[in-house]
C-alpha cells in the first residue's frame, strides 16, 4: 500500500494530463488550483511519517517539509487562479503541478543527490513557465524571455554537479569515518555553492533577477518563491539533521556576508528600475538576503524571523506578482513611463501592489514588520552598521514602489487599449483583497505565525553562533 506521504507527489502528477488538455479553458486553471489546494490541505494534516525507503534511499515527511509543502501548494493554487485571468501562459497550470510534485520529492528526500536531481528536473519543467511563450496572442503582447529561461537553466545546471559532489563526499565519509574526515570540509564547500545557485543569492543572483524582469509576473512569483524556499529548507535540514555537519564561525560569517550583499544589491538596484517586473526580481533578492541574515545571526529572535519570513516571502511575492500582472495587462506594459492614470483605473491592484511591497520591506502594519523588526534588533546586537545596511536596502525597495505609485497617480498617458476585459473580474479582485487582508491581519496579530515558527525552531534549530 502506498504511504500517505507519497500522495503529495502522486496527486499533482496524476492531475497533470487532464489539466493539460483543458489548459485553454478556465476549467484547466481552476482544476489545477483545486488539486493544489487539496494537496496543500493533505500536506498540512498528514501525521509526520517514519522514514520511507525508495530505491535504497530515505525519504521523510517531517514537520518542516509538511508546512513548506502546504505553503507552496496553497500559494500555487492562488497563482493558478490568477494565471487564467491574467494571461500568464497556457503551460503554467499543468507544468506547475509537475514542478510541485518534484518539489515534494526534493523536500522529502534525505539524500542530497536525490534532492539535486529532483530540483534539476523541476528547473527543466519550469522553462516554458518562465518563457511564457504559449500565451494567447493579443494586441501588444510580446513573447516570453528566452534569455531569462536559459539563464535560469544554466545556473541550475551549474548547481547540479556541486550538490552531487557534496553528496558523494558525504557518502564517502560515511563509508570510512576515520580516513575520510577531510571530505566533510569539501562537502560543505560544494553544498554552499550549490545552495547559493539554487537560491539566487548574491553574487550568484543572475537567474533570479532575469526571471523577475523577463517572465510573466505570476509565473515569476511561482519560480522565485519555490526554488529558493526548497533550497533554504534543504539547508535547514542539513543544519538540524545531518550528523556530519559541523557549524563553524567562518561558515556563519560567509552566510551573513551573502545575506547582506543580497539585501544591499536588491535594495540598491530596485530603487533605480524603470519597470515593475525588473523591480519584482530585485525585491525578491532583497528579501532573500534578509532570510540569509536571519539564518546567520542566530540571536534570540532571528530564528523566529527566519522561519516566519519564509511565509512572508510567499505572501509578499504573490501579492506583487498578481498586482503587477493586472496593471501590466491594463496599461499595455509595465514601464513606469506608461503607467499614468493606472491608479485611477485600478485602485485595488495599485493598493495591493503597495501592500505586497511593504510586506517584503517590513514596513509597519504589514505582515513583514514583526519578524523584520526582531531581525534588525538581533543584528544590531552584533554590529549596528549591519542593521543599517538592511534598513537602507528596505528603503530602496520601498522607494522603487513609491516611484511606481507616483507614476500610476500621474496624468493618464496615451496607452494601448485594454488587452483583456477580464483583468479586473471578481476572481482576481477577490484574490487581491484576500491576500491584502491576510498581510494586514498578520501585521497586527502575528501570534499565529510566530507560534508556528516557534514549533519549527524546537524541531529544527539553526546552528549556534
Amino acid at each position: 500500500m502506498i504511504e500517505p506521504a507519497w500522495w503529495l507527489v502522486v496527486l499533482p502528477a496524476a492531475a497533470t494530463p487532464l489539466v493539460y488538455f483543458t489548459r485553454r479553458w478556465g476549467i484547466g486553471a481552476y482544476m489545477a488550483a483545486l488539486v493544489s489546494l487539496l494537496t496543500g490541505w493533505l500536506a498540512w494534516n498528514l501525521p509526520p511519517t517514519n522514514p520511507m525507503r525508495l530505491m535504497g534511499r530515505t525519504f521523510l515527511l517531517d514537520p518542516l517539509t509538511q508546512q513548506t509543502m502546504a505553503l507552496l501548494f496553497v500559494t500555487s493554487a492562488v497563482l493558478f487562479v490568477a494565471s487564467w485571468r491574467l494571461q500568464q501562459g497556457w503551460y503554467f497550470p499543468p507544468l506547475g503541478l509537475v514542478v510541485l510534485s518534484l518539489f515534494a520529492v526534493a523536500g522529502m528526500s534525505r539524500h542530497l543527490g536525490i534532492t539535486a536531481v529532483a530540483l534539476m528536473l523541476a528547473a527543466i519543467v519550469s522553462l516554458p513557465i518562465i518563457q511564457g511563450d504559449e500565451a494567447p496572442p493579443y494586441q501588444g503582447w510580446q513573447g516570453g524571455s528566452i534569455r531569462a529561461a536559459w539563464r535560469f537553466l544554466a545556473m541550475m545546471l551549474i548547481a547540479l554537479p556541486f550538490v552531487l559532489m557534496a553528496a558523494w563526499r558525504v557518502d564517502a565519509y560515511r563509508e570510512d569515518v576515520e580516513h575520510n574526515a577531510a571530505y566533510l570540509a569539501q562537502a560543505a564547500l560544494f553544498l554552499a555553492v550549490g545552495i547559493g545557485l539554487w537560491t539566487g543569492a548574491a553574487p550568484l543572483h543572475g537567474w533570479a533577477t532575469a526571471v523577475g524582469a523577463g517572465s510573466p509576473p505570476v509565473a515569476a512569483a511561482f519560480v522565485l518563491i519555490g526554488f529558493p524556499l526548497l533550497a533554504l529548507v534543504t539547508l535547514a535540514h542539513v543544519f538540524a539533521e545531518a550528523a556530519w555537519f559541523t557549524w563553524s564561525i567562518a561558515a556563519g560569517h560567509w552566510l551573513l556576508l551573502a545575506g547582506l550583499a543580497s539585501a544591499g544589491l536588491g535594495g540598491l538596484f530596485a530603487a533605480v528600475q524603470r519597470n515593475l517586473r525588473a523591480t519584482l526580481g530585485y525585491a525578491a533578492l532583497f528579501d532573500l538576503g534578509c532570510l540569509l541574515v536571519g539564518m546567520a545571526v542566530r540571536g534570540p529572535a532571528s530564528d523566529l524571523a527566519f522561519y516566519s519570513g519564509l511565509a512572508i516571502r510567499a505572501l509578499g511575492l504573490t501579492l506583487i506578482g498578481i498586482a503587477t500582472a493586472v496593471i501590466r495587462l491594463e496599461a499595455g506594459g509595465d514601464a513606469l513611463a506608461g503607467l499614468g492614470g493606472a491608479a485611477r483605473r485600478l485602485p485595488l491592484a495599485s493598493a495591493a501592489l503597495m501592500v505586497g511591497a511593504f510586506t517584503l520591506t517590513g514596513l509597519p502594519l504589514t505582515a513583514g514588520f514583526p519578524p523584520r523588526w526582531m531581525l534588525l534588533h538581533d543584528l544590531a546586537g552584533l554590529d549596528p552598521r549591519w542593521s543599517w545596511v538592511l534598513v537602507a536596502a528596505s528603503l530602496g525597495v520601498a522607494v522603487a514602489y513609491l516611484r511606481a505609485l507616483a507614476a500610476m497617480l500621474g496624468a493618464p498617458v496615451a496607452a494601448a487599449p485594454r488587452r483583456h476585459p477580464a483583468a479586473g473580474r471578481w476572481a482576481t479582485s477577490g484574490l487581491l483583497v484576500g491576500l491584502t487582508l491576510v498581510s494586514l491581519w498578520l501585521g497586527v496579530l502575528p501570534a499565529a505565525l510566530f507560534d508556528l515558527a516557534a514549533r519549527l525552531i524546537q524541531l529544527y534549530p539553526l546552528p549556534p553562533p
